[in-house]
């Protein structure tokens, strides 16, 4: 039961810490950035991939051995949905990582208009397909989609 516990509780936190990410590094990214922003920035992407790494790890120890079984969870096409979500989030998060790791470590970076709009964009739509999973999870949780 306290296993049980635990990895229910880091999947949720690591969750939470995915936004958290996303939130940071769509607040520090400008156009014209300085060391220290592209510092964060880098910091914040990290920050993502370990916990997007977590929760596929808690999730997956969910699935298996802390939740309702490999067969219920696969033959749930919400579920399926759900997991689509987070890996499209996954390959989305490439282009941003990316380009934070293109900058220079000047004491400032211009981005370009265009790199810009394409990271923001890229962001705000990793937030928005995030947001979307828990809801999906709360479906999948009541045996919706069997």
């Amino acid at each position: 039961m306290w296993m049980y516990s635990i990895v229910t509780y880091l999947h949720f936190m690591s969750i939470f810490m995915l936004f958290s990410a996303l939130i940071v590094e769509l607040s520090i990214i400008k156009e014209k950035m300085t060391s220290n922003h592209i510092k964060i920035l880098r910091k914040a992407n990290l920050f993502f991939g370990v916990f997007a790494g977590l929760t596929v790890v808690t999730g997956l120890l969910r699935m298996y051995y802390f939740g309702k079984g490999v067969d219920y969870y696969s033959s749930n096409s919400i579920f399926v949905v759900k997991f689509s979500l987070f890996i499209i989030v996954g390959f989305l998060s490439i282009y941003p990582t990316i380009q934070f790791f293109k900058l220079g470590k000047f004491t400032s970076e211009t981005v370009g208009i265009r790199r810009f709009k394409n990271i923001l964009f890229i962001i705000k739509l990793e937030l928005v397909l995030l947001l979307l999973i828990p809801f999906l999870g709360v479906l999948v949780a009541k045996g919706i989609g069997l």
